[in-house]
């Protein structure tokens, strides 16, 4: 039987009769089944009103811990899919649009069908749509074009991913959407990929005080973002648990609180401990067979807080562990003594100021410098300056006292300076400060003092402050778009972080990077003729993009793939071909394969119109 096309099914399901089997994917046809049941209309909708701005804020503050720790993560993913022309959405638990990214010419459209901050896109408001019914599965949904319920949505096709704590409760999802015919699988595994390493995070910061049990297939897997975690209390009851230990052990959520180690592993906590102690062992589960490996709960005096003295300084300083963890966090060809420098100015309360084009880490450096400076135990709040809309980063940074102008929270807001006392502020991007706002800086950083918006008595603040830009900020002061008092005190000795092409043989980077994230491990390796690209490649988007497409392949491949120009995208594929020779090497690739153009073209990892193109036929 030929099958249905989606036009030809859908319409069938509309009229009432009955669809072959496979015509729609099961998940498809049981959410178009609850829209049809809650009487949504496929051809007449009325959208919801749009929050305030103020609404707006107020979800996003109560989504401000997942937010802030998932924010590096939801930037990198925003990096890999802009230049494909999509858009990047970020939504609540209830399917409220909390932030949105993407490609100009695709805005515009996202707009036009309301796909924008502080629209409500629920399934059971928006019919089909891959947000709101990755929510109602709890996990991963994809919905392409006349899949989507309501015709208005026809010209989208999204990929989406729900994100769950370690506590098993739903905190929001993750969307890339776009045009039909431009989202792909990659799109849909980069998605996957990076709610993977959010949860991740989570439960890293929201389980140290509890017993970690990790699963996998094999030994070597046991260290990376791909194995199963566990994480039990003291009395051997299961109290956070990844998506991955879950599916490994035939459980769901429900069993968080109620199933107990003995249960599931078969002895006690004790008893394990007395045969394996933290070494890897065999599990048996349903048949199967598991590596696992105890790792025990830290201390509580680990994870207690150094108290400040009364200078203000805490009475820990940067061990060399730490210094050395925080420089292997970078691990990507900085000079040598960058950050060490930058620790000793931070830590003497002088401004860390770090110059760089887009894309070479600031962040992560940023990141390395607070695990490694005295302040390590306090919060590290960030701004990024030029992502704020300028009507509302003063109130951002500086807060507000109830009233202060119309649409302000009753209980006021403490703004980002004030929860950073005690820490580190990390001002992204600061070149694009408005200039209406860098008077206000340069007085905070020289009194120390915060003045809310709407009065009220200022308060005495300790922070230290790091700052970072693309911009070249001697240009922008001699341009007058930067006030020459605040560079002066930012810049007491700036730091340059030198873009990827000056930091040495980037393949020995792109290993380095491959084996942070659990590459060497899975035996995942780099063939010389992906080593010979790498190393030629201009990294317009510097370490970012390096990062991403290393991200990206780990996530497409098996374990043990020795990784080759045929892996790149499309995008990348052409340039990835040997350039050394011109026309002799490609010459030679037509010879080893009798003449055959499509065997050489696939040997060389292109095309096989850009290989006539480059002999000179096309």
């Amino acid at each position: 039987m030929t099958p249905l096309s989606l036009t030809e099914a859908r319409r069938r399901f509309l009229d009432g009769a009955d669809l072959p089997p496979c015509s729609v994917p099961e998940s498809i046809l049981r959410s178009w089944r609850r829209c049809q049941g809650l009487g949504l209309d496929v051809g007449r909708w009325r959208p919801p009103s749009r929050l305030t701005e103020s609404e707006l804020s107020d979800r996003r503050d109560e989504n401000a811990d997942w937010l802030q720790l998932a924010r590096p993560t939801i930037d990198a993913l925003f990096d890999s899919v802009l230049d494909d022309g999509h858009v990047l959405i970020v939504a609540d638990r209830s399917g409220l649009i909390l932030d949105e990214m993407g490609h100009p010419d695709f805005l515009d459209r996202a707009e036009r069908v309301a796909l924008m901050p502080g629209m409500d896109w629920r399934e059971d408001v928006r019919g089909t749509n891959a947000i709101g019914t990755a929510l109602v599965l709890g996990g991963a949904a994809t919905v392409r074009g006349g899949e989507h319920f309501l015709e208005r949505n026809r010209q989208l096709s999204c990929t989406a991913q729900a994100i769950h704590d370690p506590q098993g409760q739903l905190l929001g999802v993750i969307d890339v959407s776009g045009q039909p015919r431009r989202l792909h699988d990659a799109h849909r595994l980069q998605v996957e990929a990076a709610v993977r390493h959010i949860e991740q995070r989570l439960f890293d910061r929201q389980t140290a005080r509890l017993h970690e049990l990790r699963l996998a297939s094999e030994p070597a897997l046991l260290a990376t973002p791909r194995c199963g975690r566990l994480g039990f209390d003291d009395e051997g009851v299961l109290r956070a648990a990844n998506r991955v230990a879950l599916a490994s052990l035939g459980l769901d959520r429900t069993a968080l609180g109620r199933s107990r180690f003995v249960d599931l592993c078969g002895q006690s906590l004790e008893h394990w401990l007395s045969r394996h102690d933290t070494h890897v062992a065999s599990l048996r589960h349903a048949g199967g067979v598991l590596s696992a490996r105890l790792l025990l709960a830290r201390p509580p005096a680990e994870l207690a807080v150094p108290r400040r003295e009364s200078s203000g300084r805490s009475r820990e300083t940067p061990s060399a562990g730490s210094a050395n963890a925080a420089t292997g966090m970078l691990g990507v060809g900085l000079p040598a003594g960058l950050l060490d420098t930058a620790r000793r100015l931070l830590d003497a309360d002088i401004p860390v100021l770090l110059l760089g084009e887009t894309g070479v880490g600031k962040e992560r450096f940023v990141q390395a410098l607070h695990a490694g400076c005295s302040r390590r135990g306090r919060p590290l709040v960030a701004v990024n300056c030029a992502a704020i809309p300028e009507g509302l980063i003063e109130s951002e940074l500086f807060g507000y006292e109830e009233g202060a102008f119309t649409g302000a929270r009753r209980q006021g807001s403490k703004g980002r300076l004030r929860e950073a006392d005690g820490g580190v502020l990390f001002l992204d991007e600061i070149g694009d400060m408005p200039a209406s706002l860098q008077a206000r800086l340069l007085r905070v950083l020289q009194e120390r003092v915060v003045q809310p918006l709407g009065g009220g008595a200022g308060q005495r603040i300790d922070v230290r402050i790091v700052a970072a830009t693309h911009r070249d900020l001697a240009h922008e002061v001699a341009g007058g778009r930067f006030r020459a008092d605040l560079y002066y005190r930012l810049g007491h000795y700036p730091l340059r972080l030198p873009p990827l092409r000056e930091r040495g043989d980037v393949a020995q980077i792109a290993a380095a990077l491959l084996a942070d994230h659990g590459g060497a491990q899975r035996g995942i390796t780099l063939s010389p003729e992906l080593a010979a690209f790498v190393r030629r490649y201009p990294w317009p988007g510097n370490l970012r993009q390096l990062d991403n497409l290393l991200c990206t392949l780990l996530a497409l491949v098996d374990d043990g793939t020795l990784l080759t120009p045929t892996h790149l995208p499309d995008t990348l594929r052409d340039d990835a071909a040997p350039q050394a020779g011109g026309d002799a090497a490609l010459q030679a690739a037509l010879a080893r394969h009798g003449g055959n153009a499509s065997a050489a073209a696939r040997a060389l990892g292109i095309s096989r119109s850009t290989l006539y193109r480059r002999l000179g036929r096309g």
